[in-house]
C-alpha cells in the first residue's frame, strides 16, 4: 500500500504550540491522547502512516453487506483487530478490495487515530470521501 507512504515528518514543536491553541486544550492533554492512541509514533518505519482498521466501522458503513463472508474485516462486534503496524494494512487492503470508500473510512490514521469517516470535517478529506494523507505529515 505504497500509496500511502509520504514524508512521515513528525510533529514539530511550532505544529504542537498550534494543535494546543486550536484546541484549546494544554499540553499533558494533547499528550494524553498521543500516548494513549499511538505510543507516541504516528508513522510505521515505511512513513505510511499508523492505522487501525476497524471492523465494526466498515460492517456499519457497508450495511453488514461483508459481515458473513469476511468476518475478520467486517462484524458488528469491535475487535479482532491482530497485530499492530503492517498488519493493518493488510486489513485494510482486504476492505479496500470490497468498498473503498467505507474501508478508508473505517480506519483511524496517524498521531491522532482520526477516524476516516471525519476526514471531511477535519479538512483532510479527498475526492472519495476518505482521508487524504498524501503529505504524511504530523506538522499539517
Amino acid at each position: 500500500m505504497s500509496e500511502f507512504a509520504g514524508e512521515g515528518r513528525p510533529l514539530g514543536p511550532s505544529a504542537f504550540d498550534g494543535v494546543l491553541r486550536r484546541l484549546g486544550i494544554g499540553a499533558a492533554e494533547l499528550w494524553a491522547v498521543i500516548r494513549v492512541e499511538t505510543a507516541g509514533v504516528g508513522f510505521l518505519p515505511d512513513r505510511r502512516p499508523l492505522i487501525l482498521f476497524e471492523r465494526h466501522w466498515f460492517s456499519r458503513l457497508t450495511d453488514g453487506r461483508h459481515d458473513e463472508v469476511a468476518p475478520e474485516i467486517s462484524s458488528r462486534r469491535p475487535g479482532g483487530y491482530g497485530a499492530r503496524g503492517a498488519h493493518q494494512y493488510e486489513r485494510l487492503a482486504r476492505a479496500i478490495a470490497l468498498d473503498r470508500r467505507a474501508a478508508l473510512e473505517s480506519a483511524s490514521w496517524g498521531l491522532g487515530q482520526l477516524m476516516g469517516f471525519n476526514a471531511r470535517a477535519t479538512g483532510f478529506a479527498c475526492r472519495h470521501g476518505g482521508p487524504d494523507f498524501r503529505y504524511n505529515r504530523c506538522d499539517e
